[in-house]
């Protein structure tokens, strides 16, 4: 992988672990249903401006005879069949609608530190969809970033240390067990987009899922009369919504689709560890939250699970 790739994902890793943080900011003055449609009204407005303002560009260029034949400037893909547009659809609604409203809800009731750990746990979740839905071996070693995964969870949720009959009553094991279940959508994104790989470009893909899946969920949070006024946006929230939308989700998955066009998924995926590191720093430092042994414990053993999980993965791509 080229130095110069490797820092940008790095980067990229780095900006996502921030995103707990700020949508935890955005959550004292917002319900979690209104941060997750303010978050991807923003995305989805930057991506547009984006694709129209590179086709302007582009078309400017053909105009003068310097332009490229091709489809390279691509941000949108017209599913060719039914099947592929439920496809499409269940991939934005997988991780534009589903994930982010079942997460933020989850967020809401614990620590921005816990939800920058278990976010470590999308590629498990992930290995584990695919052996149920796309029949794909669920091994040994797979098997055991499971069992240690879920020791770790226990641990730093405080499933292994209180009494079962008070787990519905404490707010952050609810919470940590709510964001381990908005995982489901983030898994989700991959399944679908290997069910229409090979037929659709990455970037034009996720483009259409973006669009589809912030569609779902306005019309979601709209049933639930829950649509944020954009007038109560203060100047602070604006730039909290800019790093989580323009720049935490537009920009960052952006160039991490051009970065797997340099490099393998398995090569991409080990940079994956620098979000539960920095998110958990970032947690301890904006609001004060602990990081004790026990969650320490947790992490740590989260982290070996999935340490292990991708190791194989390497080997078996080699």
């Amino acid at each position: 992988m080229p130095a110069r790739t490797l820092g940008g994902l790095v980067l990229c890793n780095a900006i996502w672990a921030a995103n707990p943080v700020m949508s935890k900011a955005l959550l004292t003055k917002f319900s979690s249903s209104q941060v997750a449609w303010l978050r991807y009204f923003s995305a989805t407005v930057f991506f547009m401006v984006l694709a129209f303002s590179v086709r302007t560009f582009r078309g400017r260029g053909r105009g003068r005879g310097r332009g490229r034949r091709g489809g390279g400037g691509a941000f949108f893909s017209r599913p060719r069949t039914p099947n592929d547009l439920w496809l499409a659809l269940g991939m934005g609604f997988s991780a534009f609608c589903f994930a982010p409203m079942v997460g933020l809800l989850g967020l809401s009731r614990t620590g921005a530190v816990d939800n920058a750990i278990l976010i470590a746990l999308e590629p498990l979740v992930t290995v584990g969809l695919a052996a149920i839905f796309l029949s794909e071996v669920f091994g040994g070693t797979q098997r055991l970033s499971l069992l240690v995964s879920v020791a770790g969870f226990s641990l730093l949720s405080g499933l292994a240390y209180r009494p079962m009959g008070s787990w519905l009553s404490t707010p952050s094991i609810v919470g940590n067990l709510i964001l381990v279940v908005s995982l489901v959508g983030e898994g989700g994104y991959s399944i679908f987009a290997r069910l229409l790989q090979g037929r659709y470009a990455s970037l034009p893909l996720f483009g259409t899922s973006l669009l589809l899946g912030f569609g779902v969920l306005t019309l979601m949070v709209i049933g639930l009369d829950d649509l944020p006024s954009l007038g109560s946006l203060e100047p602070r929230d604006l730039l909290v919504l800019f790093w989580l939308g323009p720049l935490g989700s537009t920009l960052t998955y952006l160039y991490w689709v051009v970065a797997l066009e340099k490099t393998d998924v398995s090569s991409a995926a080990l940079t994956l560890f620098v979000q539960p590191v920095v998110g958990a720093l970032l947690g301890v430092t904006a609001f004060g939250e602990e990081l004790g042994p026990s969650k320490a414990t947790g992490a740590v053993l989260i982290l070996l699970a999935v340490g292990l999980l991708t190791l194989r993965q390497q080997k078996v791509s080699d």
